[in-house]
């Protein structure tokens, strides 16, 4: 079978385009590192929002579901 060849120019990468992503990679918030408590509060998190009724703030969800991380690492310690 034949293969199909690119159609086009290949792209260049111009000065104006380096630049833009030069950019937004400044822009990036730094990564941080992934903890347990954050793991386990984003897993009490999806469970807390699956299980609301109805419309919660986000502020009691959130420090609902770092209590429950807060939990479950206790037990772990003990």
């Amino acid at each position: 079978m034949e293969q199909k060849r690119p159609r086009g120019r290949p792209k260049k990468e111009n000065a104006l385009l380096k630049e833009a992503r030069e950019f937004k990679q400044s822009k990036l918030p730094p990564d941080k590192p992934m903890t347990a408590r954050i793991y386990l509060a984003g897993q009490a998190l999806a469970g807390l929002l699956a299980n609301q009724p109805g419309y919660a703030r986000f502020e009691d969800i959130r420090r609902e579901a770092y209590e429950w991380a807060d939990k479950m690492l206790e037990e772990e310690g003990s």
